[in-house]
């Protein structure tokens, strides 16, 4: 395997295209007193922000941040347009059931009721896609079933069998229809949804600003012990991706507003992975949240936090590959940016080009998808142009990196084995080829990391656990064997 990069840049060069001349500074920031602001601070929503930001606040107000979550019809009539229009004409076609539980891994049971449109109580994404949540009291109720034979990717709804679910209190919440619609007309995930959790349990966390993990957690405890009405309060600061959730909580600078010294610019943050986190916090895909065993979000997370502290990353499967990782180490499902960038910083070395950057030195934080931009999620007109800051004349070679999916063998239920990725923007892999394909790669075999659960027998494969190039100090410290290679226990 031929991997060289086409094309370099010095470390001095990185340090002015990158974000890292901020990390060279001399005094570490953010200082004591602000790190402490951002951990124990109090949320208040954006629109604390706009007296003084006037300009930030409305370029963001336009921006797909807004639009994460939204209200749906059942809070009123001004909010039905957050839900497609085509979508409303056609809703008496769709499969508009409510997903109540789970009857087993392979089956979910869906309400036998379909749910009106004006009915709907939060509408969760806009832009690439949405699906829709209704509030569900955990009681008894009649249910269809619908099952599953690839793992949740696609779901059969079985309407001639009708039963009763006895009800399951630890369900309640705002709880997702079986729909998942594009904005494109007639456009609709043919393979349904799956997910029984409720949205408060399960991904709150990264489309609103300020969850409060902890008042949930106690609300769901209170009510399934009878000792509170419902769980409709959503306890959110924001529902929106708001200023605060790069900027860390607002309290303080909206009551004595200072530069600098009590709220974060993350701009000048001086730790890599901290700034790295500010996007990273939800552009990842966790395999378990350790603050929530249901969730797989990283709620409660806040700036400067470590992310190992709140959660596990999705897990890779060197050489085999699953849904979330090809064999080699490539993102293949959304939010997963951050993993990406690591294992590019793993392979191309600390002082490579990308390793001390965060997203937005490139991206657009604040007007992401506005209207009036040339490009909906870049700072410049172009990637070319964003590219050509660092790379010069080598730019649309470079660019060619960000396809993850050029040059390989195709992958899908049940054939994870390729090294196929994401197509586009969304492969963050910095490291390509020039032997004339230009493709993108992750780890080649040799460089799988492995570590041996703890009494494991290594020569068994079934006591070795792939892990990411970046948790090997983390492993060592718990006492594990890690080992680099395709097959660890054929040694």
């Amino acid at each position: 395997m031929l991997k060289k990069l086409l094309w370099g840049v010095g470390l001095g060069a990185a340090l002015v295209c990158g974000g890292v001349a901020q990390a060279q500074a001399t005094a570490a920031y953010p200082a004591p007193e602000l790190t402490q602001i951002a951990k124990t601070g109090k949320y208040v929503g954006s629109k604390a922000c706009l007296e003084c930001h006037e300009d930030e606040h409305k370029s963001w107000a336009a921006s797909r941040h807004t639009l994460k979550a939204t209200q749906g019809p059942s809070f009123g009539k001004e909010f039905e347009k957050n839900i497609y229009e085509w979508v409303r004409r056609d809703w008496d076609k769709l499969d508009s059931y409510m997903i109540v539980d789970q009857k087993d891994g392979k089956t979910n049971y869906l309400a036998t009721r379909k749910v009106p449109w004006a009915e709907v109580d939060y509408v969760v994404g806009q832009t690439y896609k949405q699906r829709y949540t209704k509030y569900y009291d955990g009681g008894p109720i009649e249910v269809f079933e619908a099952t599953t034979a690839d793992g949740g990717i696609s779901w059969k709804l079985d309407k001639t069998k009708v039963s009763m679910f006895a009800g399951n209190k630890q369900r309640a919440g705002y709880k997702f229809l079986f729909l998942e619609m594009n904005p494109a007309q007639g456009k609709m995930n043919a393979n349904y949804y799956g997910e029984y959790r409720s949205w408060q349990e399960r991904c709150i966390g990264c489309h609103t600003t300020g969850f409060d993990a902890k008042a949930w957690d106690q609300a769901k405890a209170d009510f399934v012990a009878g000792k509170r009405v419902d769980l409709k309060d959503i306890f959110v600061a924001d529902l929106a991706v708001g200023c605060e959730s790069c900027h860390g909580p607002g309290e303080a600078h909206a009551k004595k507003p200072s530069k600098g010294t009590n709220i974060v610019n993350p701009a000048k943050m001086t730790d890599v992975t901290a700034r790295q986190m500010v996007c990273g916090q939800c552009h990842t895909r966790p395999q378990v949240s350790k603050h929530s065993p249901l969730a797989q979000d990283l709620r409660g997370y806040r700036l400067t936090d470590e992310y190992t502290d709140f959660a596990t990353y999705t897990r890779p499967a060197w050489g085999k590959g699953n849904r979330q990782v090809s064999v080699d180490g490539k993102g293949r499902r959304d939010h997963q940016q951050d993993m990406d960038i690591k294992l590019s910083t793993a392979i191309r070395g600390s002082h490579s080009a990308h390793a001390d950057m965060a997203c937005f030195d490139c991206h657009d934080a604040h007007g992401v998808g506005n209207k009036d931009k040339k490009n909906p999620t870049l700072k410049k007109a172009s990637a070319l142009e964003t590219c050509a800051t660092c790379h010069g004349a080598k730019a649309a070679q470079v660019l060619k990196v960000m396809d993850g999916r050029q040059g390989w063998a195709r992958a899908g239920y049940p054939n994870w084995a390729t090294e196929y990725g994401r197509q586009g923007n969304k492969q963050h892999i910095f490291n390509i080829t020039h032997d004339g394909t230009a493709r993108s790669w992750g780890l080649s075999p040799d460089q799988y990391p492995w570590a041996l659960k703890k009494d494991g027998d290594a020569a068994k494969e079934a006591d070795w656990e792939a892990i990411w190039p970046w948790e090997k100090a983390s492993f060592e410290k718990q006492g594990r064997t890690v080992v680099m290679g395709a097959s660890p226990w054929k040694k």
